[in-house]
């Protein structure tokens, strides 16, 4: 139905003006909802017994839709909040589960770190990072956090209470070794890695590993290691997938990270990861679900709560083109009953 609007609107533009000054149309948005033995609404308040399905009902056609249902990662008011109050957390801890794969533990020196010192990487003079990652090591500024590892084949999860360092900066570096190559060099894989806060109301939010900025410094990308010939891209900061002794960032975005095994005989590794400076108190924004764009037509939506409180749930509306936009918010209050 929109586009044939906008036919028409460019079509009598031939006689009447140019097709865009049709489109600058303020947005107009009205919500209600279905009511039913389970929904109640008295314009303001929709009482609604837990796992039932609300129908709101959507009149004014806009172009956009998006849906804040209030819930936790959801919220309206959090869509552009980067990091969370000092004042409100109760305690942040740096999470992640470690599995060492194939090989021989003693095979491999490991270590994984963390500083509220370290200035970080230039990523641009590989000789000046690799020294100041080595000399941080060296003066005893990187703190190790985690001082026990799994038996080769066995995941360990971890939970690393880091809230001495709620209002600062840190940066996580992980430094990986090979000692010897008479046994193989194993696996060194994370898993679900990220800052989980947890706020003095008992609600928690995570910020993943692939908001941490992590940077591969492959510590021996000039010896020419025959098993890291397929490597593509800088030797030096590269990553890449099935390389040995290469760290693999494919599923950063979840929180794993890898560093491929390498087999007997193959030379001795040498790679360091390293995060930007982060504040441990961030987080990620909340985010709407988009429920219609410009190419839908949408009379309803349908959402489940199913835990028992009070959301406040927010249709974000827009109209847009290349000279105009134009938004508009419509609230309700959920109350979820049993």
């Amino acid at each position: 139905m929109k586009t044939y609007k906008l036919i028409a609107l460019c079509l009598a533009s031939l006689f009447f003006g140019a097709c865009e000054d049709g489109l600058d149309e303020e947005v107009g948005l009205q919500v209600s909802v279905a009511t039913n033995e389970n929904t109640s609404y008295d314009g303001q308040i929709v009482t609604v017994k837990k796992g039932t399905p609300v129908q709101f009902l959507l009149s004014g056609d806009p172009d956009f839709i998006s849906f804040f249902s209030g819930e936790e990662g959801y919220k309206y008011q959090y869509r552009e909040r980067s990091s969370i109050d000092p004042s409100q957390l109760e305690k942040v801890s740096l999470d992640f589960s470690i599995n060492l794969q194939y090989g021989n533990i003693t095979g491999t020196e490991r270590h994984v770190y963390i500083s509220d010192e370290f200035p970080g990487l230039s990523k641009d003079n590989f000789e000046n990072d690799s020294i100041l990652v080595e000399q941080f090591e060296t003066d005893g500024k990187w703190k190790e956090i985690v001082n026990e590892y799994p038996a080769i084949n066995k995941t360990q999860s971890y939970s690393i209470d880091v809230s001495e360092y709620i209002g600062k900066k840190v940066t996580i570096a992980i430094c990986y070794r090979g000692l010897k190559n008479d046994v193989a060099q194993s696996t060194f894989r994370f898993d679900q890695m990220c800052f989980t806060d947890v706020m003095k109301n008992g609600q928690t939010t995570q910020y993943s590993a692939g908001s941490f900025g992590f940077v591969p410094l492959n510590m021996k990308n000039k010896w020419n290691l025959s098993d890291q010939a397929k490597m593509e891209g800088d030797p030096e900061y590269g990553s890449g997938a099935g390389i040995n002794g290469i760290w693999n960032l494919d599923n950063v975005g979840t929180g794993t990270l890898i560093l491929q095994s390498s087999s007997i005989g193959s030379g001795l590794k040498y790679s360091w990861l390293v995060s930007d400076p982060i504040a441990v108190n961030s987080c990620t924004p909340d985010q709407g679900t988009k429920i219609k764009d410009i190419t839908q037509s949408l009379d309803f939506y349908t959402h489940t709560y199913n835990e028992i409180g009070i959301y406040n749930a927010t249709f974000l509306a827009r109209n847009a083109n290349i000279d105009h936009t134009s938004t508009v918010t419509r609230n309700l209050v959920i109350n979820v009953v049993e």
